[in-house]
């Protein structure tokens, strides 16, 4: 057993005895200390929660976890789930009694520090970070690109409903993915096809404060090569994106920041990766092809200081759903294999890539609600989604937010509140 020592007061000495991280973490209201460096904390703020392990016994019925930014700050409850329940990227506590564990999820807020306490429960141990949150086994990611880059696309019309042609081509499926319960990150041109009405749009959107939806990088405008990207230079084309998207909107979920960069094209090279180095957690990659290897986190770039280039779509949505006419339209053998390629990465556990491009298609087709009549009526779109949604066993969460949470696993650090700093262990290394 490791042992770390204490000091107690005998008369006029001070002692040191041995105390044993298990004995610090068994005793009355057992307490823990997350803790991450506070310049990674300063940049990306890490409040989308994380999910901490604890194996514990002696779980009383009325079991509660509060939480707090640190020592002198009120303590705040900390919301009880269940496994029965659906949720994703809220703080909560849930304990499964089967396996003695506790699954807290918990963000950072405005400190690079946050302690957890246990009520109603005789130990606790700290196991681990989960790799998906809740201890999910699959994780759904999804994203739309080229907001704002089209003007067949309707960057903020008039709002008539998803399934108008004339409405927004991305307002129409940030709706419909808001039915489902799927967060979508949108990657946004801002220097192209829309205008105030577009910026409008996106700021009602995020005035629901609902966790719909996240803003990324696609570009001032959408070059395709080193050529195109002279024409603005990458700064201008990539972090000048970044800047019109955080003057223009307010709101955005779990902090006033941008996490993603979404490539054009999916075209990287030694100048995008050069301009992204420490601008971004994660860097998308794309292609119009299936890659059912892509299922699991991007590499961390140590040089760029960036997850990716990666996370390539796992299927071609665009490539399926273009396969027909009018583009989008219902076909079962469609259908079934989006789903197949689904239910096979559910069964083996992992990240499910998805995107599609809402300007190559029309809303009237590719989100009709109608059940589905083969190259009649419906949609396929709609007709997956419906089946990969609403699913308690995953973990639905937009791009960035997918690694803010890696990024605060593998660098937060957890220890005993009681006693010395030295039994903290770091949860994972790159």
């Amino acid at each position: 057993m490791r042992q770390l020592s204490r000091g107690i007061q005998i008369g006029g000495f001070f002692v040191l005895t041995a105390l044993s991280v298990a004995d610090a973490s068994e005793r009355l209201n057992p307490a823990f200390t997350i803790s991450i460096d506070k310049a990674l904390q300063a940049q990306w703020g890490f409040q989308y929660p994380a999910t901490y392990v604890f194996r514990v016994s002696g779980v009383a019925p009325q079991w509660q976890v509060r939480r707090r930014k640190g020592p002198g700050n009120p303590w705040q409850p900390v919301p009880r789930k269940t496994s029965g329940e659906f949720f994703n990227g809220v703080e909560c506590a849930r304990i499964d009694a089967a396996e003695g564990k506790a699954y807290v999820s918990v963000g950072f807020h405005d400190a690079a520090v946050v302690e957890v306490e246990f009520s109603g429960v005789a130990s606790a141990a700290f196991e681990g970070a989960a790799k998906f949150y809740d201890g999910r086994k699959t994780a759904f990611t999804l994203s739309n690109d080229n907001w704002g880059c089209n003007p067949w696309a309707h960057p903020g019309a008039p709002w008539r409903g998803p399934t108008d042609d004339a409405s927004d081509n991305y307002q129409a499926s940030l709706h419909v993915c808001r039915g489902f319960g799927l967060p979508v990150t949108m990657a946004i041109n801002t220097r192209m096809a829309g205008g105030e009405a577009m910026w409008r749009t996106m700021q009602e959107e995020l005035d629901r404060r609902d966790a719909s939806w996240e803003p990324a990088v696609h570009g001032w405008t959408h070059p395709r090569d080193p050529a195109e990207y002279a024409v603005h230079g990458y700064e201008q084309e990539i972090l000048g994106c970044r800047a019109d998207i955080l003057r223009r909107l307010r709101n955005i979920p779990y902090g006033q920041r941008v996490y993603t960069h979404i490539l054009t094209y999916g075209h990287a090279d030694e100048g995008i990766l050069r301009t992204d180095a420490g601008q971004f957690l994660f860097v998308r990659g794309f292609n119009w092809l299936d890659n059912p290897t892509s299922t699991d986190f991007a590499p961390w770039n140590a040089q760029g200081r960036f997850y990716g280039a990666g996370g390539l779509n796992t299927v071609g949505y665009d490539r399926i759903l273009e396969r027909r006419e009018p583009k989008g339209r219902f076909h079962a053998d469609d259908v079934a294999e989006l789903n197949d390629a689904f239910d096979r990465l559910h069964r083996q556990g992992g990240i499910f890539y998805a995107l599609w491009h809402p300007d190559r298609f029309q809303n009237s087709v590719l989100y009709d609600p109608r059940p589905g009549l083969d190259g009649r009526q419906g949609s396929t779109l709609i007709q997956h989604l419906a089946h990969v949604a609403r699913r308690k066993d995953v973990w639905y969460v937009a791009n960035g937010w997918l690694y803010s949470y890696r990024c605060a696993t593998e660098n937060a650090r957890v220890a005993p509140s009681q006693p010395l700093p030295d039994s903290s262990s770091t949860l994972g290394t790159r």
